[in-house]
């Protein structure tokens, strides 16, 4: 008889837990998912995944599972002149996906289950004990139960429980930005376009994702001191109206447009863990790292947690040591991801006399030349990240290039 009762124990059945158990389960591990929702329900969440992320649910093999929750966007739209046709501008020469969120969910979970995950719904996690052999502590319908692993995965999002309990020291890093988001049907929108806009004079973003079914998801990041919260039915003709004037697209927002979920806006402050491998227990998605949704890159972040913690697993049988080499390298990828972010917010976002002077010399070389613009949230960490990269998005004098992260 085995010393544990799992191989995995992952908590949370969402993108990452569902992903990590199916591909776990084909390489022959014993893995048991313990979700708490009964049915996943629309909230806002990210539905943008953009090519590097695809290229991730690609060596996943999970990329056809996605595709059929949503619909492919081959071109991008930013007002920077024509359309970008994704597939001939990124290392990676693919479209990105829109999707919905709650479909995708329990198609992962469906996906895993049926390859022979263990899965059991309607169970909240009430406890994570680190060590060698980790253990779970878990309640259902029928009361508390505690099992054990050889290894522990938290996925359980943005306000991770797991973190407590096992002792992860978080940084946190708050932005006075809040990000709206609501599902509508009816805009006069070309279905393989994403739409993604920054409005510096009005510090907001907006974004637009079709998924499906004449669905489309609508964002909208807006300063939180200098605008009502945006939130409920009865916000969505300020949302809308907010959404027009950021863009040089609102022509976009036309049609027989209603919505069809949720209007909620959420902080865009970040928090992250900076080694999310600890004595048994990995965290990975938002729980391992939460960052800012203007940029949308936390289910592609997801992914490469997914592939990263997988492949150091199956290629080294210490599984704490291969703990510490994802918690390593998951340091090292969303460490460029968060630089690459927080340019992009100081030019684009941020307010300001030292802001208007970054603009005043940035904006009219961008104009030109947009690949002045780093790349990184659409095609991935592996691009340089380095002083050169930072001043020729500026507009500075080129300093000796150092690495960041």
């Amino acid at each position: 008889m085995p010393a544990h009762d799992y191989d995995v124990i992952v908590a949370g059945g969402g993108l990452g837990g569902s992903a990590l158990a199916k591909v776990m389960v084909d390489a022959g591990a014993r893995v048991l998912i313990l979700e708490q929702e009964a049915r996943f329900k629309d909230r806002v969440r990210g539905e943008f995944l953009p090519p590097w992320g695809v290229a991730e649910a690609r060596r996943l093999a999970l990329e056809d599972t996605l595709q059929t929750c949503g619909c492919w966007a081959p071109y991008l739209e930013m007002g920077l002149g024509q359309a970008r046709d994704l597939a001939a501008t990124t290392p990676q020469a693919l479209p990105a996906l829109g999707f919905s969120h709650p479909e995708m969910q329990e198609a992962l979970l469906q996906t895993a289950a049926t390859a022979g995950a263990h899965v059991r719904r309607e169970v909240t996690v009430i406890a994570i004990e680190p060590g060698k052999q980790p253990r779970v502590r878990f309640r259902d319908s029928g009361g508390a139960e505690t099992l054990s692993a050889r290894i522990v995965v938290a996925s359980d999002g943005r306000n991770s429980a797991a973190r407590k309990w096992a002792g992860f020291a978080v940084t946190r890093q708050t932005h006075p930005v809040l990000f709206a988001g609501v599902l509508l049907t009816g805009l006069a929108m070309p279905h393989d376009v994403a739409h993604y806009f920054f409005n510096p004079a009005m510090a907001t973003v907006v974004g637009l994702v079709y998924e499906g079914g004449d669905r489309f998801r609508a964002y909208l990041a807006y300063p939180a001191e200098e605008t009502e919260r945006l939130q409920g039915e009865q916000a969505l003709p300020r949302f809308l109206d907010y959404s027009r004037r950021t863009t040089s697209f609102p022509g976009f927002y036309d049609g027989s447009l209603r919505s069809i979920g949720p209007l909620a806006s959420f902080t865009c402050d970040e928090d992250w863990v900076e080694h999310p491998y600890s004595n048994g227990v990995a965290l990975i998605g938002d729980a391992a790292a939460t960052s800012d949704p203007t940029y949308g890159q936390g289910m592609s972040l997801t992914l490469r947690d997914v592939r990263t913690l997988i492949e150091a697993l199956l290629g080294n049988s210490d599984w704490d040591s291969a703990g510490h080499d994802y918690a390593t390298e998951h340091q090292r990828y969303f460490s460029v991801i968060h630089s690459s972010c927080e340019w992009l917010r100081q030019l684009f976002q941020e307010q300001g006399p030292e802001a208007d002077r970054r603009r005043a010399a940035a904006m009219p070389l961008i104009q030109e030349d947009p690949t002045r613009i780093p790349d990184h949230i659409i095609s991935g960490p592996e691009l340089p990240i380095d002083e050169g990269v930072r001043a020729r998005f500026f507009g500075e004098p080129a300093q000796a290039a150092r690495q960041v992260g």
